[in-house]
């Protein structure tokens, strides 16, 4: 009976202390559909959602292959210009800036890569007929929010074509997806 008891307690100890640790943990990991962007000033970072990205910035469209398409294959992408994020949280000037994903993958993109390529961090892409077909857009509607699948919500997209050769595949690291974090690198 005693062991038994032990046994018990055991286990409600073991129990608390993983939901504590994962709890923990959940509470320190990013929302997947927050965009941060913090500041060289340690002031505290701007955070975005789909829809302030959408209407608070201008939108381009990005109609290009991935290093992973198929070859001659596009999908036109929509969402604001990367430099317009960081002009307008005092970032213009950043020489180099790192996007963190929510893998914690990170790259490093330099401010002449930015001014030269004009990357977006796209987040929609062109509704497609099979799109409509399986009901991820309405028949009239134009684009659709990036899924985890497309490498959204937020995905940093070039222009391919526009690309130098050296940069595929030697630099395929700046077509970050996931993107949940852009900071300037210090």
């Amino acid at each position: 009976m005693a062991r038994s008891s032990l046994f018990r307690a055991s286990i409600v100890t073991m129990s608390v202390l993983l939901m504590t640790a994962f709890s923990g943990a959940n509470a320190q990991a990013p929302d997947p559909d927050i965009l941060k962007v913090e500041h060289a000033s340690g002031e505290r970072p701007s955070t975005y959602t789909i829809e302030q990205l959408r209407n608070d910035f201008p939108q381009h469209e990005r109609t290009t292959g991935t290093p992973w398409s198929p070859t001659g294959a596009t999908i036109s992408f929509h969402g604001p210009l990367l430099s317009d994020i960081l002009a307008k949280n005092g970032l213009a000037d950043a020489t180099e800036v790192e996007l963190r994903a929510y893998n914690d993958f990170v790259s490093k993109i330099t401010s002449d890569e930015i001014s030269r390529f004009s990357p977006i961090l796209a987040i929609e892409q062109q509704c497609q007929d099979e799109d409509r077909t399986s009901g991820l857009c309405s028949n009239d509607q134009l684009y659709r929010p990036l899924s985890i699948d497309d490498g959204g919500p937020f995905y940093l997209v070039w222009p391919l074509k526009d690309l130098p050769p050296s940069y595929v595949p030697g630099r395929n690291s700046i077509w970050v997806w996931f993107v949940a974090v852009i900071r300037p690198v210090q």
